[in-house]
């Protein structure tokens, strides 16, 4: 499994800024670097309109963490992907993170 592992990710992790007129706006900063294997799955459809895009989506096995959570992000390559399920399979040896492409 070590030598699979051969995929940098960035952990994304959100912060809350309050902006003092009872608002806040969401930044996404950097997090820890993950080493993963990861593998391109299909692709879904996501309508907004009258456009449709196409969501890429990826499953991501790292070794397992405490603090990796859903609705956090990780960029891979040239895309920012939000975690929308974890697995854990067994033993807490590792996660498989399934993750669709953020479009903001």
């Amino acid at each position: 499994m070590i030598g699979a592992l051969k995929h940098r990710l960035e952990l994304l992790i959100p912060e809350r800024t309050e902006d003092g007129g009872g608002g806040a706006s969401l930044v996404w900063r950097a997090g820890p670097v993950l080493w993963a294997q990861v593998q391109r799955l299909t692709s879904t459809r996501d309508f907004a309109g009258e456009r449709v895009n196409r969501l890429r989506r990826i499953a991501a096995t790292i070794r397992y963490r405490r603090d990796i959570a859903l609705g956090q992000r990780v960029r891979f390559e040239d895309a920012v992907y939000e975690i929308a399920s974890m697995e854990d399979e067994g033993e807490g040896r590792r996660l498989t993170l399934i993750c669709e492409e953020a479009l903001s």
